[in-house]
Parts: structure tokens; C-alpha cells; sequence
């Protein structure tokens, strides 16, 4: 952590360009501003003051809690740069963590990023603003697909950061055939890979693959379809070794963990420490999401959260992020500044005959579903 010419503290993001800063492994770096002069920053009006809605605290300060594992190491230091804002950046590991955060009324962040899924729950709740749409031209960036949706109809309260899919993260070198197509691999392991099975701590992620690994439909809140999931994942005691949503990238990377139930940019992650590591989203079909950048209620720097958003929303930056942490972007112009090896990847693009899943945890199903998994954690 180190301090400006003023004495104050920074939190910067920075890094040896071999480390990566993806979706879901713990890192804060500090380091110093001037260091963010060599990151550069493309189309530096998004950066610049701009009129508008104004900060609650005239302060030339961001607070930005995001999924750990998910930014790459350049897109924070030049944005405080060309902006003169600087940025905390502190993060989690997991939706339940960061909505059990917000629900305390304890925080001061100016942006969050839970999944899509949760938004309903967030609007009911009263936990996000509308954002000052007038600060974020870059929303015509956006594909359709990111404005035209069930949980956010025209970007009223949240920005797209990234997506991906949920599947299964494998070690060709330990699974029995060398290859992993189906979630059977994940909720019916063979004995040799007791001990080295993860499952994601995230309540609807767990129960919503379980279901589509039984059959059934992954939104459901049937008493009978969650005891189901309840008894397939307890019979799983002594063969899954642990629980998480952030170390099983490392474990993976290490041969540690043979089969880790993940996202997709995750695993990508740790394949690119490992040869043997590999990503399939199971045959029997998946979950697809987008994490949202939102304004919690009241926040401190609503006018700097949302320049920040509009700079994330340029091409050349949501191309680097999206490069760096192997997740999809939703800046229709980004695609164009990847790699071919990526936009061609089926397991980051995944075709349309891919069957992908959205759901929607609202209400009761979020609570019935958070009740099934603190049972399954309890047991």
C-alpha cells in the first residue's frame, strides 16, 4: 500500500504483467500513481469531469467492492491517472457474502457487482440507485443482449462488467478417461477422486446444478426437487473435499483439486498454470450469468461510480479486462480486439446449441434455495 505526493492512502491495482487479477482469488497490491502513467487510457474523455449528478461527498474518491479474481492490471491505475480519482478497491468471494454485507447497512462503496440473478432481490430490497445514466454515453456500447433483459430493462440500475458460464474445472491427467462431459463427473465422482472434488460456496449456483444434473427444472423451489438435491449432495460427504469460490483456482493450478465445480474464466485462469486443467460445461446443459456493476442506496460518489462504469464500457478497456480475466464481454466493439483463440473458444463463446440457463432468485425461491444450502453446509 503505498501514499501520494500528498501523504494519502491508495489502493491501486498492480502488478507483474505474468500475475493475473481475474474473476475469484484474493489480491490487493498497492503500489504507486505514477506507475499508473505507464498504463495509458484510450478515448480519455470518459475519464474527464463531465456535468452531471454530483458526488454526496465532494471528494475525488471511488470505493469499488468486486468479485476477487477479476480485474486485469492496468484498468485501475489508469483510470485514477486520467481522472484524478483515486480508487479502494477491496473484494469477496461470493454472492451470498456481498448481499449479507449489504443487508448490514455497513458499507460505504460507491460500486458492487453481485450477479444478474440478484438484482430483483436488491430492487426490492431498496439497496441500489437508479444510476445518472446522463455520465454513461458509453451505454450504446453495450449488445442488445445486455439491454434488452428480464432483471434490468435498459440499464436503469446496472452496467454489465463481464459473463461466463458455470461448469466443471478437471485435471485431464486425473480423471478416469481424461475427459469430463458431464455433471455426473462433479455430483457422482469415481472413488479414485475422493478427496479431491470442489463444489462452489454459493447457494444458488450448488443447488441449481444439482438440479440440472437430476433433471430437473434449475429455477424449481419443489419441496421434493430440493430434499433431491439435499440428499445427493450430503451423500457426497468424504469424496468432496472442501467448499469455496475463490482458492479452488489455486488448488486446480497445483493438482490439488482434480474436479472443481466453477465458472469459466476461473479455470481458464488456472489452465494457463496448468496444462493439464481443462473447462467443460456438461452435456447436460448449464447456468449463464452476468456480473453488474451497481450504485449501492446513498452512496458517497455516485457522479465517480459512474465515470468509472463509462470508462469500463469503452472497447479497448472492456477488451483488456475481458482478455485478461478469459471472461465474455458485453461491449459488442471489444470483440474485435480479442484474440482469435478466444472469441473461437466454444467454452468462453459457447455456440447456440449450447443449452445455458438463467435464473432468477427472487424472494421466496432465493430463500427456499439458501435454506437447502445451509442444510447441505450444516449436515
Amino acid at each position: 500500500m503505498a501514499r501520494d505526493r500528498d501523504g494519502r492512502e491508495l489502493n491501486l491495482l498492480v502488478q507483474h504483467p505474468r500475475s493475473r487479477i481475474g474473476r475469484r482469488a484474493f489480491l490487493r497490491v498497492g503500489a504507486l500513481l505514477g506507475a499508473a502513467g505507464l498504463a495509458g487510457c484510450t478515448a480519455e474523455r470518459a475519464c474527464k469531469v463531465q456535468p452531471g449528478a454530483v458526488n454526496r461527498v465532494p471528494e475525488q474518491l471511488l470505493s469499488i467492492y468486486n468479485w476477487s479474481d477479476y480485474i486485469d492490471d492496468r484498468s485501475i491505475p489508469a483510470f485514477q491517472a486520467h481522472s484524478g480519482i483515486r480508487v479502494s478497491y477491496d473484494v469477496y468471494s461470493s454472492n451470498d457474502d456481498l448481499l449479507a454485507k449489504m443487508k448490514s447497512g455497513r458499507s460505504q462503496f460507491d460500486i458492487i457487482v453481485p450477479t444478474n440473478w440478484f438484482i430483483p432481490t436488491y430492487r426490492r430490497l431498496g439497496l441500489i440507485e437508479p444510476l445518472p445514466r446522463e455520465l454513461i454515453p458509453n451505454l450504446r456500447n453495450l449488445d442488445r443482449a445486455f439491454v434488452d433483459t428480464d432483471y434490468d430493462p435498459g440499464n436503469q440500475y446496472t452496467v454489465p462488467w463481464q459473463w461466463g458460464t458455470t461448469g466443471i474445472g478437471y485435471n485431464t491427467a486425473k480423471v478416469p478417461g481424461g475427459k469430463v462431459d458431464s455433471w455426473k463427473a462433479l455430483f457422482d465422482p469415481a472413488p479414485q477422486m475422493s478427496g479431491h472434488v470442489s463444489l462452489l460456496r454459493e447457494a444458488s449456483e450448488l443447488i441449481n446444478c444439482a438440479l440440472i444434473y437430476l433433471g430437473k427444472n434449475p429455477n424449481s423451489t419443489a419441496d421434493a426437487d430440493l430434499a433431491e438435491v439435499v440428499s445427493l449432495i450430503r451423500s457426497l460427504k468424504g469424496r468432496v473435499s472442501k467448499f469455496s469460490s475463490d482458492t479452488y483456482i489455486d488448488e486446480l493450478a497445483k493438482n490439488q483439486t482434480w474436479i472443481a465445480h466453477g465458472w469459466s474464466g476461473d479455470v481458464f485462469q488456472a489452465a494457463e498454470r496448468n496444462r493439464d486443467i481443462a473447462y467443460a460445461i456438461p452435456k447436460e446443459g448449464s447456468l449463464r450469468w452476468a456480473d453488474v456493476m451497481c450504485i449501492p442506496k446513498g452512496a458517497p460518489h455516485p457522479r465517480n461510480a459512474a465515470l468509472f462504469m463509462n470508462y469500463v464500457l469503452q472497447p479497448t478497456v472492456n477488451s483488456r479486462i475481458s482478455r485478461y480475466v478469459s471472461y465474455g464481454t458485453p461491449v459488442t466493439l471489444a470483440k474485435a480486439l480479442l484474440p482469435d483463440e478466444q472469441l473461437q473458444d466454444p467454452t468462453i463463446y459457447p455456440p447456440a446449441s449450447v443449452k445455458l440457463s438463467v435464473i432468477t432468485p427472487s424472494g421466496e425461491k432465493l430463500q427456499k434455495w439458501q435454506a437447502a444450502y445451509s442444510s447441505i453446509i450444516k449436515a
